[in-house]
């Protein structure tokens, strides 16, 4: 709430616990937005959060655009509302100007500076760095991130929480333990229903695409060890993951093991033609699993059946590839 009397006391006679002061400290929000140099931020804030601790309240002060403010105003506003009670100071990014580096050395010098106070960190993607510097944040000795499901926020929206996740999973996993990682898709789908909205195919974990695999190299390995080309587990977040076959990018190694899936037996000449013949097929379009399936049953079918009316030297290079409509090339 703004640092004014009356937003305070609208808080104070509900039964709310904790309350978060904000005033815009950047040149540019003192300048164009409230007019107020940082003496008034000062004076305004003080007796407020002096008020609202005596009542046995909490409160955070959040000093917006921190990272477009000058050091030395942002922190004499810090040092006189931390002197005056304040539990949790936020250093919000306000317009996604700043680089990890940046938020990493800001929040360190925070955390060494007030140590008794907590340091909340709220970070917004305009370049595209939200979940970078939420991660710098924390590692520089913020306690509180703020995020949302997928990101929204205003602009480009803010940290998402499926990408914090991610990075929470790989770099610091002892943070995730209370936490049931098998809501979070279901809970995306959630919100992405509820707004209209379709989840960005470049989200991490709840993508549709996320533990998909096509490429031939690619499928190979993960029919290995999905490790080779995984570094989330789409298990722990209760996910399949998906090796696509129905593209022109499928590989043999992938086509070989459904079909062995199948109980389909192929010599490795046969394997080679029959790839070639699903590559083909899906240059037309891609196929989903029952199609592929389909596809892989009819040419095998097809293929023996022809291996066996003719010499065992001479069996013909099938190229089976059937069009959306059934027909056949």
């Amino acid at each position: 709430m703004r640092c004014v009397e009356a937003d305070v006391q609208a808080a104070l006679d509900t039964p709310v616990f904790r309350l978060n002061l904000f005033y815009g400290t950047s040149t540019q929000l003192r300048t164009f937005s409230h007019g107020r140099g940082v003496d008034q931020i000062v004076a305004d804030a003080v007796p407020l959060i002096r008020r609202i601790r005596a009542l046995g309240r909490y409160v955070r002060f959040s000093a917006e655009d921190a990272f477009r403010s000058d050091l030395v105003d942002l922190l004499t506003i810090f040092d006189a509302v931390v002197d005056a009670g304040v539990q949790r100071i936020g250093l919000p990014d306000t317009v996604g100007i700043a680089t990890p580096h940046q938020v990493e050395r800001l929040v360190r010098l925070c955390a060494e500076r007030y140590p008794h106070v907590g340091i909340e960190f709220h970070g917004h993607n305009d370049s595209g760095c939200a979940i970078a510097n939420t991660v710098a944040a924390l590692e520089g000795g913020a306690d509180c991130l703020d995020v949302t499901v997928l990101g929204i926020g205003e602009r480009n929206g803010i940290t998402s929480l499926s990408g914090l996740i991610a990075q929470l999973y790989i770099h610091h996993p002892h943070l995730l333990t209370e936490y049931d990682l098998t809501k979070l898709a279901p809970l995306d789908q959630l919100v992405a229903g509820c707004l209209n909205l379709t989840i960005p195919f470049n989200m991490p974990i709840t993508a549709p695409g996320a533990f998909t695999h096509r490429a031939g190299i690619h499928t190979n390995a993960v029919l290995h060890n999905p490790a080779a080309y995984e570094v989330l587990d789409p298990a722990d977040f209760g996910l399949p993951r998906y090796v696509d076959l129905g593209s022109r990018f499928t590989g043999r190694h992938a086509v070989g093991h459904r079909a062995a899936t199948m109980g389909l037996h192929l010599n490795r000449e046969e394997l080679s033609q029959l790839t070639l013949a699903l590559r083909e097929r899906a240059d037309y379009g891609a196929l989903n699993q029952e199609e592929v399936d389909a596809f892989i049953q009819q040419w095998y079918q097809e293929n023996r059946q022809q291996s066996t009316t003719c010499p065992p030297d001479r069996v013909p290079a099938t190229k089976l590839a059937l069009l959306p409509n059934g027909q056949q090339v």
